[in-house]
C-alpha cells in the first residue's frame, strides 16, 4: 500500500497563513492539505510551535511542517536554521521523532551526508531498505553528477522496487541529460534489472501496476537511447511487438500520454494494429472491467486516427 500510495501521490493545494504575528501559542497544524509558503515568519512560528508541542503526534506534525519551509532556493532565508533544527530532531531519543526529522534533513544536505544520514538510520534501524532507495532516488536528480553514479549503485544494491518506482516518477532528459556516461550505464543496468510484471491472475488490472510498468518503459526506452542510440521508438515497439508480452502492458503503455504521442509521432494505424487487436481481445475477455474497456476505447479511438 505504502508504494501504491508514493506513485499516485497528487500535490496536495497550497495554503499560505498569513497574520506573521499571530501569538505561537496558536499551533500550526500539518495535514494533508495543507502547505505553507517559506518565508522567515512561518518558520519561526512552525518552531514555535514545535517547541510549544505538547504530544509526540503533534511535534512529529511540526517537524513536516518545518521540513517542507526548506527550499533549494532559500527562499526564506532560513535554510541554515531549518537544518540545524532537523539534525538535533534526528537526534531525538525518540525513534518516532528522529525518524520523522531524518526524512526532510536527507534532502537538505549535500550528497555525501545525504548518504550517511540514511545509512546510518538503517543501522540504527530507523529505516528499511525501501524507505533508504526511496530517498536516494528521490535525492538523485539534485545530486551533482560526479556523485549521481554512487547514488543509482547504492539504489540498485537495496534491492528495492520502490526505490526504482520512485526514480522513474517525471523521468526524462532534465534527468539524463547531465548525468556522466558511466551513470547513464548504470541507470539502464538497474533498469533492465527490475522489470514490472503485472499479477499472475489475468483479470487483475491494476492502475498501480498500470503506471509503474508504463513509466518503467518509458525510462528504459530514454535511457537506452542516450546509451546506444537507439532511438525511443525502436526499444518501445521491440516490446510492444512482443507475441508473449501480457496485453495489459499493452494497455497501460498505450493508454498513456507517452502512448499516445509514440503513436502520433510513428504516424500510421499498421505499426500498432497487432497491439491493439490484442488490447481489445483482452477487453473483451474481461467485459466487466469497466475502467479497462475505457482505456482500450481511448487507445482503439486514438489509433483510428491515424492513416492506414
Amino acid at each position: 500500500m505504502k508504494r501504491a500510495l508514493a506513485i499516485l501521490a497528487i500535490c496536495a493545494s497550497f495554503t499560505a497563513l498569513a497574520a506573521p504575528a499571530a501569538a505561537p501559542s496558536a499551533t500550526v497544524r500539518a495535514g494533508a492539505t495543507l502547505r505553507l509558503d517559506p518565508t522567515a515568519a512561518n518558520v519561526k512560528r512552525v518552531r514555535a510551535a514545535l517547541r510549544a508541542a505538547r504530544s509526540e503526534e503533534h511535534k512529529i506534525d511540526q517537524i513536516r511542517l518545518l521540513g517542507s519551509l526548506y527550499s533549494r532556493s532559500n527562499a526564506s532565508g532560513m535554510n541554515d536554521t531549518i537544518v540545524g533544527e532537523l539534525r538535533t530532531l534526528a537526534a531525538s531519543p525518540s525513534r518516532r521523532i528522529a525518524r520523522s526529522a531524518i526524512y526532510p534533513l536527507a534532502q537538505a544536505v549535500g550528497a555525501d551526508e545525504t548518504i550517511e544520514i540514511l545509512l546510518r538510520a538503517k543501522r540504527a534501524g530507523l529505516m528499511e531498505s525501501e524507505e533508504i532507495a526511496g530517498e536516494l532516488a528521490r535525492a538523485l536528480r539534485f545530486a551533482p553528477r560526479e556523485q549521481q553514479l554512487r547514488y543509482v549503485q547504492l539504489i540498485a544494491a537495496e534491492q528495492s522496487r520502490y526505490g526504482v518506482d520512485v526514480m522513474i516518477m517525471g523521468f526524462g532528459s532534465e534527468l539524463l541529460d547531465p548525468m556522466l556516461p558511466e551513470t547513464r550505464r548504470a541507470v539502464g543496468e538497474l533498469l533492465r534489472r527490475t522489470r514490472v510484471d503485472f499479477p499472475r491472475a489475468a483479470g487483475s488490472f491494476g492502475y498501480v501496476d498500470a503506471i509503474r510498468y508504463a513509466g518503467w518503459l518509458h525510462a528504459s526506452a530514454l535511457t537506452e537511447q542516450w546509451i546506444s542510440r537507439q532511438p525511443y521508438e525502436m526499444t518501445v515497439m521491440a516490446h510492444l511487438d512482443d507475441p508473449e508480452l501480457d496485453p495489459r502492458k499493452l494497455i497501460a503503455y498505450l493508454g498513456t500520454r507517452e502512448g499516445k504521442e509514440l503513436m502520433a509521432r510513428v504516424g500510421r494505424r499498421a505499426p500498432f494494429a497487432g497491439a491493439v487487436r490484442r488490447a481489445s481481445g483482452y477487453a473483451d475477455a474481461y467485459p466487466h472491467s469497466l475502467h479497462v474497456k475505457k482505456l482500450v476505447a481511448d487507445i482503439v479511438g486514438t489509433w483510428h486516427k491515424l492513416p492506414a
